[in-house]
């Protein structure tokens, strides 16, 4: 008998972590999501037998604090949250109001971690990534408690649950910002630093908001998780400039011209814009411009870059808490899945040694 309990009890924990045959995420952020791509994603998920629903509500260098205005036709920001819509989901406050997701995503950028509501003229305002997160978070619970001043207190969601699990998609920095590290212009010693105050997308300034949004919202049934892909990207600069990432030379050799372009033909000139691979700058090498992984405008034909391709495989590694190992590259078309066997697989591995067992990431390591 203690045999078969043990048995069954091993059966259902093997279910409780399996693929879902059906998953369903709202996505909330800029071009920094915009770039893996979503459809390309949806792609990766369909090759384990999953279907991967997804809303977004995506704008230009938006800030999370942004997409709460949600401004309405005739001001001066009437499209604000009207971005990259997807039916029959569309913006944010209708999906939370009619809708259920398996999960929320939401993609800080480029504001402090914790910052009080500053109001200007209604609806505008500015708040920390804690605000910001906390406060979507709780639209999509039912509950917000209304309020003046603000588009999301007067027009508040206050009784649909449209989801109960949230991940923060923890991104990278700017190129700039690792060029000028000191003392390692690295990008893995930028990431590493401990996060203070300030703009800085670093390792610890998702920790500390992953953890503080646990704190404010701990009747959560599942904790707020993180989506570690700056971490990858980290640990990826690590083993490029330690010549650990095999093929990767191959690679940019038939790949170069695509980087180069995109870097050169950007309104901002890029800050790293080598003619050939530079090992010595590790990551920076999947950057097609100053920031995005993927030239603009970062969905079109030309997005399967690997930059994206990661990216796309930490967010699967963690909605899924399966190994990435095996996935299909298809998708993704700066690769040539024969002669880059090697580096596909050194890639995925080294998305599931961060994801597995991450502290934020909730995938428990096998």
């Amino acid at each position: 008998m203690k045999h078969t309990i043990r048995s069954l009890a091993l059966i259902l924990a093997c279910v409780s972590t399996a693929v879902a045959d059906d998953l369903t995420v709202y996505h909330i952020g800029n071009s920094l999501t915009r770039n893996v791509p979503l459809d390309r994603l949806k792609a990766v998920f369909a090759d384990v037998g999953t279907t991967y629903r997804y809303g977004q509500q995506l704008g230009p260098g938006y800030r999370l604090e942004m997409h709460l205005i949600n401004a309405k036709p005739g001001t001066p920001i009437a499209q604000i949250g009207r971005f990259n819509l997807v039916e029959p989901y569309s913006q944010y406050s209708d999906a939370f109001k009619k809708f259920t997701f398996d999960a929320v995503v939401l993609q800080p950028f480029q504001m402090p971690l914790d910052l009080e509501a500053k109001l200007d003229k209604p609806p505008f305002f500015t708040v920390g990534d804690l605000q910001a997160a906390s406060a979507l978070i709780d639209y999509a619970r039912g509950k917000t408690k209304p309020g003046h001043g603000r588009w999301d207190l007067e027009n508040p969601n206050t009784d649909h649950v449209a989801c109960e699990r949230f991940y923060i998609y923890a991104t990278w920095p700017g190129a700039q910002s690792v060029l000028e590290h000191q003392p390692q212009p690295t990008f893995a010693s930028y990431y590493a630093q401990p996060y203070r105050d300030g703009k800085v997308p670093c390792a610890d300034f998702y920790t500390q908001l992953v953890d503080r949004l646990n704190e404010r919202h701990a009747d959560l049934p599942v904790p707020v998780r993180m989506i570690p892909a700056g971490e990858v990207m980290a640990a990826l600069d690590e083993k490029i400039r330690a010549d650990q990432l095999p093929g990767i030379e191959a690679f940019y050799a038939r790949n170069q011209p695509y980087f180069v372009k995109a870097r050169r033909n950007n309104p901002k000139p890029s800050p790293f814009d080598p003619e050939v691979f530079d090992r010595k700058a590790g990551v920076l090498n999947f950057y097609a411009d100053g920031v995005h992984l993927n030239d603009q405008p970062h969905n079109g034909e030309d997005s399967g870059t690997i930059g994206s391709y990661v990216a796309a495989l930490t967010i699967f590694a963690t909605l899924s808490g399966k190994s990435p190992v095996g996935l299909t590259v298809a998708p993704y078309e700066q690769f040539d899945a024969k002669a880059d066997a090697a580096l596909i697989e050194a890639l995925q591995q080294a998305v599931w040694s961060v994801v597995a067992g991450h502290p934020h990431s909730g995938v428990k390591k096998p």
